[in-house]
C-alpha cells in the first residue's frame, strides 16, 4: 500500500482540508483498532490531524491535538526531554499563541501550562510566558 502522506498533504496544499482530514481519520482509525488508542502509531495519526488543522488556519484544533498528542506521548512512557515530546509541546505551544479568540485560549491554557511544568522545552521562559497570557 502507497504511502498516504503525500496524498493528504497535497490534498491539504489545495485547500482540500476536509478530504485530507477523512483520509488521515480513516488511518487513525485503523492505527487505533491495529495497535491501539496508546500506540505510536494512533499517536502519529493525531499529529498530522493536527498539522492539518495548523494548514487549514484552526490553531485552537491544532493546539488542542497537539496537547493531546504530548500527552498520550508521555503517557507511552517517553521522557519529557525527548524530541518528539518537546516537539508536540511546542507546536501546542506555537499554535496556542495564534489564537485570536482569549475566551479560547484560556480555555486551553491550563492544559499546556500543566505540559510546559512537565516539559519546559529548550527555550527560556516558555511557562511563564503561557502563565503571563493566562492572566486575565
Amino acid at each position: 500500500m502507497p504511502d498516504p502522506h503525500p496524498a493528504i498533504l497535497a490534498a491539504a496544499q489545495a485547500g482540500r482540508h476536509g478530504e485530507a482530514v477523512a483520509v488521515a481519520v480513516a488511518w487513525e482509525q485503523e492505527a487505533l483498532r491495529r495497535h491501539g488508542p496508546r500506540s505510536q502509531q494512533a499517536v502519529h495519526w493525531m499529529e498530522v490531524r493536527a498539522d492539518l488543522a495548523r494548514l487549514a488556519g484552526e490553531p485552537a484544533r491544532s493546539c488542542e491535538l497537539w496537547i493531546a498528542a504530548a500527552q498520550a506521548r508521555l503517557g507511552l512512557s517517553q521522557e519529557p526531554g525527548e524530541p518528539d515530546v518537546e516537539g508536540a509541546v511546542d507546536r501546542a505551544h506555537h499554535q496556542w499563541e495564534q489564537i485570536e479568540d482569549p475566551a479560547r485560549a484560556r480555555e486551553l491554557g491550563p492544559a499546556l501550562v500543566a505540559l510546559r511544568e512537565r516539559v519546559p522545552g529548550r527555550k527560556a521562559g516558555a511557562l511563564a510566558a503561557v502563565q503571563r497570557r493566562m492572566r486575565p
